[in-house]
């Protein structure tokens, strides 16, 4: 490797330019100013202009080369090429220094008193990209620096720490089409502008002052990095990232003595603090359209706490959210805020919200947002990941909505905190607010732990057990509705606080409290404490932490379920559907009503069935197509015929779901049937059928994700049947009948994509069914004769307590039991004396079954 050494003007004439805006920047012992104080920013681009046109060299280093730039000497418009380096030292400077490929080093020595120097390394205007297939770098640490440089396509500026305590610091820096900065440990970036597609990544101990992100730029703030200060702008399809990174990525060295031996040396890897919560502080937020995403390693998910002192613009945050752990959401604190804001939160199948006030149907709210901002503060609104305006988001097994309510506090000052709490039946967002009550003393509300607890099943066909809080005997209930149904349309506000002594003071929302005044409003405050407590729980806030979460009773069938929920639900009947409408196919293609006397016969029959059902959370539509192909044989008794017979069947439904996605149900049966035809007219019919079910449940989110699950299932039914055919003239009959039909799906637990598991239980049905056929035999005794008949029935289902169990915590049951009417009509044909066509429809009606249509068509051969 060679070196080239280049002549410098006098260190005294480039001083005269750069050391007075220099020392603006390196005041203070080195402690980071706002980019804002560096005086004459322009002036100084025309003076290193004006030096860079007098003393341009233009020199190329290629590869195996180095230009050392050292001890006061100014290197201008170096090109550094793929394998060539340029390193500026000890005061060194550089000028318009072009890095294609190459690598810049800009540094101080670590030895050197920094105080007693007239001027740093610096490189001034440098322009930086890849070249020939590799990374162009500039590298700036131990106390180097670096102004206004323009990193381009493939290139990289890294600032960091070496030998010294003291890091790299970049004043100015635009990064452009995919360029990146990594600030890392002790590295400084100062107002550097993103764009293009640009990223920034800033490493724990890293430091931002002023940053600008626009067009599709991203930055990434590591968990640890130093408080981030000056102005933060996002904008357009800007993102700036929170991470939480891995804790683990390091080891320690460690001497473990030992008693009466050498200290053994040992090296650990660093701990996790399980119980800590990543916090990050910026001091100016703010942008138009730009996008705050809140993000962690995937295998180590951490939520992270922003605390910006003020936030303004138009900007879209993305929290994260589960309910495991101490800390189960990201977090947002502002000081002083304004603007219109949105709030995403991805839809999810896992419960949002802790299994204690679950258990005993609490309203269980998840704080996102703490405003302390005098006045009316930033506004928030939910959105979906696109930035589009959405009522709710999908938290598990319901449905939430995005509140505000206000926090009062003498201490800390009053805010708003902005939380989500499960969406109800025809409600909306809630525009009142809560006015905090100035008062000199604090009454302490005496709230009775005495709760017990009892089930109550919904009174939705599909309901929720939930558990209902007992009344207290000294204060029963007043005969009006309960209070959450008063105010379903309202939820109310709840705000506690804990005063020095422990003390509690609950805030009426406006729907109470703008009728009392004064003293007035005390008094009520204190007579009402033991109606609230028999409807709500109050918690103290934590003012270090604030968690405090709206909880009120509510029956389960109010809220609103997600439609993974939904799928679950209706998945958990629709095997049961397509059973049944097998079950009736196979009674229509065995001939039952022509009483044919052939004494073997090979069957076949396609099936087409379309049924609606519509109950509680059970909403959908089920198409099924599907073929038999059974085989019967013929044994003459004394008084009458006995038929044997087995049969196979394929099935194919389509489950379209209300709310979006088709879920489908491959269904393999087979089964066997034995009827008795006695010559009096008499008959009777039993059946026994298995299927194995392969289910794959599909169905849409909220806000548009896609959601599935595959499982398998089987099943096990039978019927039987009697009835009497009346020969009423010698073409005609008449045949009332009376069915009863049982079937069981296995139960079975499920996960689907979106981390909901379903418990669906072992579904039961039980039918039965009453009906009268008429028919007509045209051409009897000739061997080309067809007949047709009619039938009307009265169905019923007499099972109302199947059970899904959601997320090991919601239990609904499916009830699909009721009344319905059938009607059918029915064709066969012998085209020949051996074969024969023939084909049957049937409409169903009822409160739940919507409608229901079922056809076959069918041959049947007779040996």
């Amino acid at each position: 490797m060679r070196y080239k050494y280049k002549l410098s003007f006098s260190v005294l004439m480039i001083s005269s330019f750069l050391v007075q805006p220099t020392s603006a920047v390196e005041s203070e012992s080195r402690r980071l100013t706002r980019a804002t104080q560096v005086r004459n920013g322009e002036e100084e681009r025309k003076n290193l202009e004006l030096i860079a046109r007098l003393f341009k060299n233009n020199i190329t280093i290629g590869y195996g080369d180095v230009e050392l730039v050292e001890n006061g000497k100014t290197s201008v418009g170096s090109t550094v090429k793929k394998g060539g380096m340029q390193i500026v030292t000890r005061g060194g400077i550089a000028l318009e220094a072009k890095v294609v490929g190459g690598q810049q080093f800009v540094h101080e020595e670590p030895n050197i008193d920094l105080t007693r120097v007239l001027r740093r390394s610096n490189a001034y205007n440098s322009t930086v990209t890849g070249g020939d297939g590799v990374v162009g770098q500039q590298n700036v640490y131990d106390a180097g620096g670096a102004w206004y440089t323009k990193v381009g396509k493939n290139g990289e500026q890294n600032l960091y720490a070496g030998q010294r305590k003291e890091g790299g610091r970049a004043m100015g820096t635009e990064v452009s089409e995919n360029g990146r900065q990594h600030v890392l440990a002790l590295g400084e970036s100062v107002e550097t502008t993103l764009r293009d597609q640009a990223v920034q990544v800033v490493y724990p101990r890293g430091l931002v002052n002023t940053l600008t992100i626009t067009d599709y730029a991203r930055s990434w703030l590591h968990v640890g990095v130093k408080d981030v200060v000056g102005a933060v702008r996002v904008n357009g399809g800007g993102e700036l990232y929170l991470f939480a990174g891995d804790g683990t990525n390091h080891t320690t060295k460690k001497n473990i003595p030992l008693e009466g031996k050498p200290a053994e040396i040992i090296f650990e890897v660093g701990e996790r603090n399980i119980q800590h919560k990543p916090q990050i502080k910026i001091e100016d937020l703010g942008g138009q359209d730009g996008t705050v995403i809140f993000s962690s390693i995937p295998y180590d998910p951490r939520h992270i706490s922003l605390y910006v002192q003020k936030l303004s613009g138009d900007l879209h945050f993305r929290f994260n959210i589960n309910a495991t752990g101490d800390h189960n959401s990201d977090y947002l604190l502002i000081d002083n805020g304004s603007g219109n804001h949105k709030v995403s939160v991805t839809d999810s199948g896992r419960e949002i919200t802790d299994a204690l006030s679950q258990r005993n149907s609490l309203v269980g709210g998840v704080n996102l947002i703490t405003d302390r901002s005098e006045g009316e503060g930033a506004n928030f609104t939910l959105a979906d990941l696109s930035g589009r305006a959405i009522t709710a988001v999908d938290g598990g097994t319901y449905q939430y909505r995005l509140e505000k309510r206000t926090r009062c506090a003498d201490s800390s000052g009053h805010s708003k905190i902005w939380y989500l709490i499960r969406a109800t039946e025809n409600t909306e967002r809630s525009s009142a607010e809560v006015q905090c009550v100035n008062k000199k003393t604090k009454d302490s509300v005496a709230l009775s732990a005495d709760m017990g607890t009892q089930s109550e099943q919904g009174s939705s066909s599909v309901g929720e057990k939930v558990r209902t809080p007992r009344s207290f005997k000294k204060h029963p209930p007043k005969k009006r509705p309960p209070r959450h149904l008063r105010e379903a349309q309202n939820v109310s506000s709840v705000s506690v606080s804990s005063s020095q002594e422990n003390q509690t003071r609950v805030v009426l929302p406006p729907s109470v409290s703008h009728l009392l005044s004064g003293d007035k409003q005390q008094m009520a405050v204190s007579a009402s404490s033991r109606v609230l407590a028999d409807q709500m729980t109050l918690r103290p806030s934590n003012q270090k932490q604030p968690s405090p979460q709206l909880s009120e009773m509510l029956s389960g069938s109010q809220f609103l379920t997600t439609p993974s929920t939904d799928a679950v639900l209706s998945m958990s009947v629709a095997p049961a559907m397509v059973f049944h409408n097998e079950m009736q196919s196979v009674r229509s293609g065995r001939g039952i009503l022509d009483h044919s006397k052939k004494n073997t016969a090979l069957w076949s029959y396609a099936i087409k069935a379309k049924e609606s059902i519509a109950t509680g959370h059970i909403d959908f539509k089920l198409d099924q197509t599907g073929i038999v192909l059974g085989i019967n044989g013929l044994s003459e008794w004394e008084n009458g015929e006995f038929y044997i017979g087995g049969f196979g069947s394929y099935d194919h439904a389509r489950i379209a779901h209300a709310r979006g996605g088709t879920s489908g149900i491959n269904s393999y049966g087979i089964g066997a049937y034995v009827t008795y035809l006695d010559r009096s007219g008499w008959y009777l019919d039993a059946l026994l059928k298995y299927n194995h079910y392969q289910n794959t449940l599909k169905a849409v989110s909220t806000n548009g994700l896609g959601i599935e699950g595959s499982y398998k299932q089987w099943a096990v039914g039978t019927s039987f049947e009697a009835g009497y055919r009346l020969q009423t003239s010698k073409s005609s009959w008449l045949q009332p009948y009376g069915q009863f039909t049982w079937l069981q799906v296995e139960g079975k637990e499920i996960k689907l994509s979106n981390d909901m598991r379903g418990d669906i239980r072992p579904f039961t049905s039980l039918r039965s069914e009453v009906g009268l056929s008429l028919g007509y035999e045209f051409g009897s005794g000739m061997a080309s004769s067809s007949q047709a008949y009619i039938t009307a029935a009265w169905m019923r289902e007499n099972k109302d307590d199947n059970q899904t169990v959601i997320n090991e915590r919601h239990a609904f049951t499916s009830d699909l039991s009721g009344n319905a009417g059938k009607l059918g009509i029915g064709l066969s044909s012998f085209v020949s004396e051996k074969l024969k066509l023939y084909g049957e429809a049937h409409y169903v009606k009822g409160r739940k079954t919507k409608q229901s249509l079922q056809g076959i068509i069918g041959v049947r051969y007779h040996f």
